[in-house]
């Protein structure tokens, strides 16, 4: 029987929050605590590691994922000082958790039912974007020896339910090595969250994937573990079977035809040793760890350049089509609270602003000159369907515009029909006076005939103006 052996993998999972974006800079100042749990990571141009991860992206791509990398030192201390100006103009900063804190999450056991694996959190990350988005991730490795392609599955339909996912749906349980307590994946995020203090204000939250975490991994099958030799780019039921978390199972045809929307979202990597598949709850890279002839792929290439770009670059370019989606999804939900807009001008013109500066700071179309990050880029918009959410927003924002310009006309014209309704009435009468008006007092304007009568024309004044507007909206 057939069950893939993996040579190497990685475990990432992706849990996308949004929050009020008028709270950011608060929020920025909560992580900076020095009782926060959570350290500030500083990208240095001059540091061969935030290099490499940076540098196949555009300059402005650069600036916007990572807005630390340039900033001199000073600038740094106005962060650190909580400086609100400063923290406005930053577009996003990561936070990693600190050392001693994730000593106490680092091991741990997944329970559920009567399968148990022994993991380990690599690191934990918290990336806070200007805007409302916030993202949550973390890297998970597996204790155990002859680790497999099912291995994987199950650990990914474990670690991800945030909330039962039907009736009776028996949640996995966390088991930390340093406590006896046992968490479900709702309580390890809501500890890991708790500096952001909005966060328990559950009103004003808003989860797009609200029951399970987006997952991301990489698996790096062992050819010799597979009955069959077929190269990597003919085994498409492997890719499935992890885009799906199904478990894979030998027994069964491997035959899996796809679709020609799904075969558009499997990249062939110009390594032919690897397969991207793309899904709106995460993607998959899959490699084998020999080349066509049989021979091993070259350590610098299968044990370094494929995991760890997928680690890193590719990993940005997925967070960043992500944000996208969800910032224009925010958006989309924003308008649609048409009612509560309305009646506050500050709010539309807020919305407005950040709109206008999601359009022009962080809208792309291009984001590195690398024909295969591009690749990767455009299969990602394509899945999340970001160009049309973006036309929607656009759409909403110009039938909003249209809404309160129309809304301001009519108020114009009530206005005007106000002021027509008052002056009417005395013009008609001092032009029925004529030339004795020099011969009019004062007394005369207060006698009750001529009030009475002021008084009639404006109320036939404006029921006639209500009228004609009655018989103009029907």
């Amino acid at each position: 029987m057939e069950y893939p052996l993996l040579h190497q993998y990685k475990m990432y999972f992706i849990h996308p929050f949004i929050y009020e974006d008028n709270n950011y800079a608060n929020i920025i100042k909560c992580l900076l605590q020095e009782e926060s749990q959570w350290q500030l990571k500083i990208y240095k141009s001059q540091k061969e590691e935030d290099h490499i991860r940076t540098e196949y992206f555009l300059p402005h791509i650069i600036k916007f994922l990572y807005p630390t990398m340039y900033l001199t030192p000073k600038e740094i201390a106005e962060i650190e000082n909580f400086n609100l100006h400063r923290l406005k103009e930053l577009s996003s900063l990561d936070f990693t958790l600190k050392p001693g804190i994730l000593e106490n999450y680092q091991y741990f056991q997944i329970l559920a039912d009567d399968i148990h694996y022994d993991l380990s959190f690599e690191n934990i990350y918290l990336k806070i974007f200007h805007g409302g988005v916030g993202f949550l991730y973390f890297s998970i490795s597996c204790r155990k020896q002859d680790f497999s392609l099912n291995d994987l599955i199950r650990i990914n339909q474990m670690v991800r339910p945030i909330r039962p996912l039907y009736k009776d749906y028996s949640m996995p349980r966390f088991r930390f090595s340093k406590t006896a307590s046992l968490y479900t994946l709702k309580d390890l995020l809501d500890t890991l969250l708790s500096e952001i203090s909005i966060y328990d204000h559950k009103e004003k939250i808003y989860n797009i994937y609200i029951d399970r975490l987006i997952f991301y991994s990489y698996a790096c099958v062992k050819k010799d573990s597979l009955s069959t030799n077929q190269w990597i780019c003919k085994r498409t039921d492997l890719l499935e079977a992890l885009r799906s978390c199904s478990l894979f199972d030998p027994l069964k045809e491997n035959t899996v035809l796809l679709n020609e929307f799904d075969r558009n979202l499997v990249y062939f990597s110009r390594y032919k040793s690897s397969i991207y598949g793309f899904s709106k709850e995460g993607g998959v890279l899959l490699a084998v760890d020999k080349d066509p002839t049989g021979e091993y792929i070259l350590p610098n290439i299968c044990e370094s350049f494929i995991p760890y770009y997928f680690s890193t670059y590719y990993l940005d370019i997925l967070m960043l089509g992500l944000y996208q989606r969800i910032s224009l999804i925010n958006y989309c939900r924003k308008l649609s609270m048409l009612k509560s807009l309305i009646h506050y001008k500050q709010k539309i013109e807020h919305l407005r602003f950040e709109i206008l500066k999601f359009t022009n700071t962080a809208w792309f179309t291009q984001i590195t000159n690398s024909e295969l990050g591009m690749a990767i880029w455009k299969h990602w918009l394509v899945l999340f369907e970001n160009e049309a959410l973006y036309c929607e927003v656009k759409q909403g924002l110009d039938e909003l515009d249209d809404f309160l310009e129309n809304k301001r006309q009519n108020r114009f014209n009530i206005k005007l029909g106000l002021i027509t309704a008052l002056t009417i009435p005395p013009t008609l009468i001092f032009s029925y006076v004529g030339s004795d008006f020099d011969r009019l007092t004062f007394s005369a304007l207060l006698h009750p005939r001529f009030l009475a009568s002021s008084l009639i024309l404006f109320l036939i004044m404006i029921g006639l103006l209500f009228t004609i507007d009655k018989l103009h909206k029907s």
